[in-house]
């Protein structure tokens, strides 16, 4: 741990003392403050809707559709219902959610939901996070994460966001940053540090490697010293000096992060283990699961408010799982027409929500003014293109935990919107879902993403308000 000594230093100038205001008056304080933090799993090249489908949930779409759910793949597209229908009770029977146990209270399954905008395939890239479509790589505008760690209730933290990922060590070997997933805003690629030994490093070098922080440290004082020396010879017109000057906030951002880390650091009861210095071809589980801890302290510690952890997105969608180095990608394929292979794929997505309640139980620990850090805390799984791996994005299911404390009503529940068939009417977007979680942060976003009322493109604008309490 960072020595009180050193924190003090760090807050006896007024520059030290601004910026950490806020930070060190939560700190002091016996109980803490009620704001939201938001949690993104990503999955990536399909998350099947049958695997979160609980018994009462089919029977419900049974009696609506002119055929029964069955062992049909694509049964989202035979909606006929034009209300959602809402059922409860039984969430840990879906394939997915076997795990749950008491946290399905706090649990929610939305079906119905379509992100067409997003254009589906193999992966959507950027667009499943930002209801807009990459072109070329390129994303089209900022993903909900920035928009979310932008609200002013929820900066001045260490980090605006943290963002975590998972790929094959096999088929990416030595690729530590996925551009593919999260945006800043149209154009602007952010990436997701993949190795849990790099992330561990980011988030806790201050308290395990001080001399390296310490040495970085240095480095961006005498840039600062640098860029303010240049910054005397040009006039105040002058373009080189507009660049210099961006440079140089560039630098400030900086060091008040370094700041807010070490603080925040410094007040941690206890740090994850460090992940293992070896990654196997098959630590698919051990990384997710290092990465998921990573993201706990960093909410308990007030490091971020805001994360993403992607399994498989981007461009690396086709990952594997076991010690056969099975592509996922040729797996999914190969399972329409094997029953065996496509319960194999189910199991792996019940694996990878264990990761996320599993998480969800670390923050439900910790009280916080009279509920729990999960009910201050929304945890969204959702997969990056849709229902299949070779997605239509008329279906993206999704699976909401915590948020109680904050409005998010989940209550042990399936909510199944209308199909497209009711476009302009009953049937709801992805981007509606965002717009819930705007809510929740006290903002309307009705012109988040890319689908404009009158276009054909949004169905509907809000929240779903079905989710509202």
């Amino acid at each position: 741990m960072i020595a009180r000594r050193n924190l003090l230093r760090l807050v006896g100038t007024a520059a030290g003392a601004a910026v950490l205001a806020p930070f060190l008056s939560r700190l002091g304080r016996a109980d803490t403050p009620a704001y939201p933090r938001f949690v993104f799993f990503v999955e990536g090249n399909g998350f099947e809707p049958v695997t979160v489908l609980s018994p009462s949930t089919r029977a419900a779409l049974d009696a609506s559709m002119a055929m029964p759910v069955g062992t049909d793949r694509y049964w989202p597209r035979r909606y006929q219902h034009t209300a959602p229908i809402e059922t409860s009770g039984d969430l840990d029977q879906a394939i997915a959610l076997a795990d749950l146990g008491p946290l399905a209270a706090k649990t929610a399954v939305l079906l119905g939901l379509s992100s067409k905008i997003t254009g589906g395939g193999h992966t959507t890239y950027h667009g499943v996070l930002s209801s807009t479509r990459t072109s070329g790589r390129r994303p089209a505008g900022e993903t909900i994460d920035a928009h979310l760690s932008r609200l002013p209730m929820l900066t001045g933290t260490a980090f605006d966001a943290l963002r975590l990922g998972y790929a094959s060590a096999f088929h990416y070997p030595g690729a530590n940053l996925d551009f593919g997933t999260c945006a800043l805003e149209a154009g602007v690629a952010v990436p997701l540090v993949r190795d849990p030994r790099h992330a561990f490093d980011m988030l806790f070098g201050v308290a395990t490697d001080r001399p390296s922080f310490d040495r970085a440290g240095r480095i961006l004082d005498f840039a600062r010293e640098d860029v303010n020396r240049t910054l005397a010879a040009f006039p105040s017109s002058s373009p080189e000096r507009v660049k210099l000057e961006r440079y140089l906030a560039s630098i400030e951002a900086n060091l008040q992060s370094r700041m807010r880390l070490e603080a925040a650091v410094s007040s941690l009861p206890t740090l994850p283990p460090s992940p293992s210095a070896t990654r196997t071809p098959e630590d698919i589980y051990t990384v997710l699961s290092a990465q998921a801890a990573h993201i706990a302290t960093a909410l308990q510690g007030g490091l971020t408010n805001v994360a993403v952890l992607g399994i498989g997105t981007g461009y690396d969608f086709d990952t594997f799982y076991g010690s056969d180095h099975r592509p996922r990608h040729d797996t999914c394929h190969q399972s329409e027409t094997s029953p065996m292979l496509a319960d194999y794929l189910h199991m792996q997505t019940r694996r990878q929500m264990a990761v996320m309640i599993e998480l969800a139980r670390q923050l439900e620990a910790i009280p916080e003014r009279g509920a729990t850090l999960l009910d201050h805390t929304v945890l969204v799984y959702i997969g990056d293109n849709g229902e299949t791996h070779h997605a239509s994005a008329d279906e993206f299911p999704i699976v909401l935990m915590g948020g109680g404390a904050l409005g998010l009503r989940t209550g042990n529940r399936s909510l199944v919107y209308p199909g497209l068939g009711e476009f302009s009417r009953g049937h709801r977007q992805v981007s509606n879902l965002w717009n819930t979680l705007g809510h929740l942060a006290c903002e309307d976003l009705d012109a988040f993403g890319g689908e404009r009322l009158g276009g054909g493109t949004r169905s509907a604008e809000g929240p779903l308000t079905e989710l509202l309490g």
